[in-house]
């Protein structure tokens, strides 16, 4: 015993003098491992990461491959930590944690270092730091998960937002304010310089002044052929004004009257189809509060209209209005017949395109004399564009980044007002596509979505031009927001994004956020962590949350991450195509009220359509088009689960659950034999037999730990249940 008590108290004095100062730390060479002991200054909200303070400087904590599990410190513990010095893109981290202790938690955080944004660097690079006067460059829009600009004191810096941020969705200060928060790297170059930010941490971490200053971002609404109203708020009362023209000088001013902290300004005499610049603006004595430049675009001066297409069969037995539209091996003809119609234009952006009926209807409307420019990814074969007519203009993508242009759209005579058109949708133009995976079409004729979608042609082709400019032309990051983004379409309420310059998967984000009753998705890819996340927290406060994922490109940790947050979620089960959408239907069975609302375009919920891919998304708030999406969804559905479902649950439980070795199982299908499998995550039967009676034990000793469903069929009666195996 004495000798063991000895050992310990060596061991404790040992690892107490092997703690390191923080700033020695950072000296040592990088795959060192190090002890350091300090104060944590962060929590969830910068990821995984934390950042560690001492007197002496700070430093970044990652737990990654090959750390010790748990290590979830909480913002103000005082912790001991072991771990080998990595420089992850220039900053300096622990990584992997190979030791942790918490000794106390809810400590006081170290003051944070005042500092103006020329001394943001390596000497206080993981330390808490505050930045006195700063401006935002795009105060009064909405934070997105990105880099941010401010100024202060005449000087530069950025801040940045990580997927998930609690900042995501509020609206960027107008006005002056302090921003406290944890400096941080991030460097492309090689070796690592410059890419110096500051990381906020929540709401808290801007000051604002007392100054007025735009607390909301700026919305549209009212939207008609001849104006529009712009509504925004500010921390104290103000004046409502707007300045607003048809270039970013402006030149023109309205306001409405009085005093008040809730703003609303109608402008009108605007000219129909038409996208407007415009800043609105409060006083306050001597102070004013600026919104950023935005556009905004009028309605067309005659009402259009939305249509959906699918290419495979839909349920209308469970439809609420009308039934949806399957063309089934017709859909190309859509395609071609919109396209045949063309009078001046066709701008023809799509990711590939092999069926060769499709250029056949572009050479036809280049004979006719109308105006035909095609842009397309690079990478793929497109192999039909070689039967174009050769004094059709093509621009590819060809810098290699991601999926590159992935947009699937069609503006048809943007500037023939009635006979506008966009084709958009997840429908590329293969014979795959068209006639094998499962895909929909989207047909918008309005004049004012038309010209939006023309815009961000011109921006990939460089110009306005018949030839696409190759020196003015911009893909993928180098895009800017220059489109508006809502529009009423005779009366449904769309809007638009375009990635990655728009923020698109924060907005999915933000419309998952706002279900009340009901999600249901089909979707190609979901890699995206932050939308897994707004599913499963969906699933957490009542809503209803359904949907498959095309298996062949499924993330089965994606899956699984669902399945835990008990989201019904399936692999879509047709092995023999892709489930090619990228769609999400929200309160599409509840009153009008709900905001039913679809979302679906050529964006799948990934990192590469987010930030490297040029993408195009419409949010669709209809009721008729929700119902009509959730017949396709039905009908997928119904292949996903392997079976027609039935309300009645047959009176089937599962007990214990989660389950270690015997799952025990009672039904009321009465006491003949029935068809009994167990699918892993994946849809991938584990267990397949027959069983008897109505109540017996399954041995499932054999089985990894994870979860699984048991679905018990005779003839076309079914039930199904998950349940976890530890």
């Amino acid at each position: 015993m004495r000798s063991t008590l000895l050992s310990c108290v060596l061991f404790l004095t040992t690892t107490a003098i092997a703690q390191t100062p923080i700033a020695t730390a950072r000296t040592a060479a990088l795959g060192t491992a190090v002890t350091v002991r300090g104060v944590i200054t962060n929590g969830s909200e910068l990821g995984g990461v934390r950042y560690i303070q001492d007197a002496t400087g700070g430093l970044a904590l990652f737990p990654g491959s090959g750390s010790v599990p748990g290590f979830n410190p909480t913002r103000g513990s005082d912790v001991t930590v072991t771990g080998t010095l990595k420089s992850y893109y220039g900053l300096l981290e622990l990584d992997p944690i190979s030791s942790f202790t918490v000794n106390s938690t809810s400590n006081p955080l170290p003051a944070p270092l005042e500092i103006n944004p020329a001394q943001i660097g390596e000497s206080n690079e993981a330390e808490l730091v505050r930045l006195n006067g700063c401006q935002f460059t795009n105060g009064g829009a909405t934070f997105t998960s990105n880099t941010w600009n401010f100024t202060s004191n005449g000087q530069s810096a950025v801040i940045f937002l990580r997927s998930g941020h609690p900042l995501i969705g509020t609206t960027i200060p107008a006005g002056p304010v302090d921003i406290i928060g944890i400096t941080s790297q991030y460097s492309t170059a090689t070796p690592p310089s410059g890419g110096y930010q500051v990381l906020p941490r929540d709401a808290n971490d801007l000051l604002v002044s007392t100054m007025i200053a735009q607390t909301s971002a700026v919305v549209q609404t009212g939207i008609l052929p001849d104006g529009f109203t712009l509504e925004w708020t500010t921390n104290i009362a103000g004046s409502s004004q707007v300045a607003y023209g048809i270039t970013p000088a402006l030149g023109n001013f309205t306001s409405s009257g009085g005093s008040s902290t809730v703003h609303a300004v109608p402008i009108t005499g605007l000219q129909p189809a038409t996208a407007y610049y415009a800043r609105t603006f409060s006083v306050h004595d001597q102070d004013t509060a600026w919104s950023s430049l935005g556009l905004y675009s009028t309605a067309s001066a005659s009402p259009g209209t939305v249509k959906v297409h699918f290419n495979r069969p839909v349920d209308a037995s469970v439809a609420i209005g009308t039934p949806a539209s399957s063309l089934g091996n017709a859909i190309d003809d859509t395609v071609r017949a919109y396209i045949d119609r063309a009078d001046l234009t066709v701008d023809y952006a799509v990711y590939n395109t092999t069926t060769s009926s499709i250029v056949s209807a572009l050479n036809n409307a280049r004979n006719r004399g109308v105006q035909v420019r095609v842009i397309a990814e690079g990478s793929n074969s497109n192999s039909a564009l070689d039967g174009l007519n050769a004094t059709i203009p093509v621009l590819l993508r060809t810098d290699g980044q991601g999926s590159g242009m992935h947009n699937k759209f069609i503006v048809i005579d943007a500037e023939n007002g009635p006979a506008a058109h966009v084709l958009t949708g997840s429908t590329n133009c293969t014979n795959a596509s068209f006639f094998v995976d499962a895909n929909n079409l989207v047909v918008i004729q309005d004049q004012a979505m038309a010209r939006c979608y023309r815009t961000e042609f011109e921006e990939m082709w460089g110009g306005a031009g018949p030839q696409p400019n190759t020196a003015n032309s911009r893909f993928g990051s180098e895009k800017t927001d220059n489109t508006p983004h809502w529009f009423n379409v005779g009366g449904t309420l769309i809007e638009s994004r375009f990635s990655p310059s728009d923020g698109t998967m924060d907005r999915i984000g933000m419309a998952l956020s706002t279900a009340d009753a009901t999600i249901e998705f089909a979707l190609f890819a979901l890699t995206a962590d932050e939308l897994t996340l707004e599913l499963i927290a969906a699933q957490a406060n009542g809503v209803t949350v359904r949907g498959m994922l095309e298996e062949d490109d499924m993330s089965v940790s994606d899956l699984q991450a669902l399945l835990n947050g008990n989201v019904d979620a399936r692999p879509d089960g047709d092995p023999g195509s892709y489930l090619h959408h990228k769609y999400a239907i929200i309160d599409r069975a509840g009153p009008a009220a709900l905001d039913p609302l679809v979302i679906t375009g050529s964006h799948n919920w990934s990192y590469n359509a987010e930030n490297l891919n040029d993408e195009n998304t419409v949010f669709i708030h209809s009721a008729e088009l929700a119902d009509h999406f959730h017949q396709e969804w039905h009908a997928r559905w119904t292949t996903a689960v392997g079976i027609t479902e039935t309300d009645a649950d047959n009176g089937l439980s599962l007990w214990p659950n989660p389950v270690t070795t015997a799952l025990n199982i009672t039904w009321a299908m009465g006491d003949g034999p029935v068809e009994c499998t167990v699918s892993d995550a994946a849809g991938r039967s584990v267990v397949h037999g027959t069983i008897a009676g109505s109540n017996v034990s399954l041995d499932l000793h054999a089985l990894a730990p994870g979860t699984y469903f048991l679905m018990l069929q005779r003839a076309d009666v079914r039930a199904v249940r998950r349940f976890v195996r530890r």
